[in-house]
């Protein structure tokens, strides 16, 4: 289970649950199984890097330890995971050549943005996004946004050759899976309280304090965005089962808001909290194919 959740393959699954939702959301179809295996593999090999530093030696929780357990394991699955990365962006040239030529710089740009940005967030020695502690959160809110909601539309309308679908609806799913993306990244940082606080790195709950983090900051932008969501599905004409269902993750995430006052495991925040992109992933799909 630990090889499960601390290789990051559990987060490579949400993050193939959420592009799919978010293709359902938008009525757009799904780009078949190479697309959903290159986001798995690219979302694994980026969760992988931020620990390279740890595949030698002893680190501060039982993650890292594992990771300098498992080093050269690690350093060969991450190999792997790049080879296989570039071999499929060279099939795919080979097959869809064509297409990519007709992209306008538009579309280009919508592409770009959040690999470079996802690239900035780690940088390069100390220049880095992710040393930023209040921005750290919303760039990986950013980053995984467009990978899960602006990829699966783009990608489709350059291989098919079609218009991109209604550009409100798409701004609206990217703002609230980016913030709820977000607040999730800022109930990580709780984990990671002492270690910032040595490092000076600024966090939310280094900046604020753990109470204030879940209570002041957190829970009200949770309770905002299920009242924003309610009162959009409302005007919209979305069914009961359709509502109560999209509003189960954020009722989840204010269980875990509470649990978190006590310390949780590293476990317990790659098992539950990241769990929550996948529980959203689940009822918004459902709610969409079936209601």
């Amino acid at each position: 289970m630990r090889t499960f959740f601390y290789g990051n393959w559990f987060i490579g699954l949400c993050a193939v649950a959420l592009g799919i939702e978010a293709a359902l959301q938008q009525g757009v179809p799904l780009n078949g199984l190479w697309y959903h295996v290159g986001i798995f593999v690219a979302c694994v090999a980026f969760y992988n890097h931020a620990y390279r530093g740890h595949l030698h030696g002893l680190g501060q929780d039982d993650r890292t330890r594992w990771y300098a357990r498992n080093g050269r394991r690690q350093r060969t699955v991450q190999f792997i995971l790049i080879g296989v990365a570039c071999a499929g962006a060279c099939i795919g040239w080979a097959v869809f050549r064509d297409r990519p030529l007709l992209m306008d710089a538009h579309r280009l740009a919508l592409l770009l943005v959040f690999p470079l940005t996802g690239a900035a967030y780690y940088g390069v020695g100390g220049a880095a996004l992710r040393n930023v502690g209040w921005l750290k959160p919303f760039v990986l809110g950013f980053v995984w946004a467009g990978v899960v909601t602006v990829y699966p539309v783009v990608v489709h309308a350059v291989l098919q050759g079609t218009a991109l679908p209604d550009a409100g609806l798409t701004a609206r799913l990217f703002v609230k899976n980016m913030m709820f993306v977000a607040l999730l990244a800022v109930l990580f940082d709780i984990k990671d309280h002492a270690g910032d606080h040595r490092n000076e790195l600024r966090t939310f709950v280094v900046r604020r304090g753990l109470r204030t983090t879940l209570f002041r900051i957190v829970l009200p932008l949770t309770v905002a965005g299920v009242l924003i969501f309610l009162a959009y599905g409302a005007a919209n004409g979305f069914s009961t089962p359709k509502l109560l269902l999209n509003t189960v993750p954020f009722a989840a995430m204010m269980l875990v808001i509470y649990a978190l006052r006590k310390r949780r495991s590293i476990l317990y925040y790659l098992v539950v909290v990241d769990g929550l992109m996948l529980l959203k992933a689940v009822c918004g799909s459902v709610a969409m194919r079936w209601f």
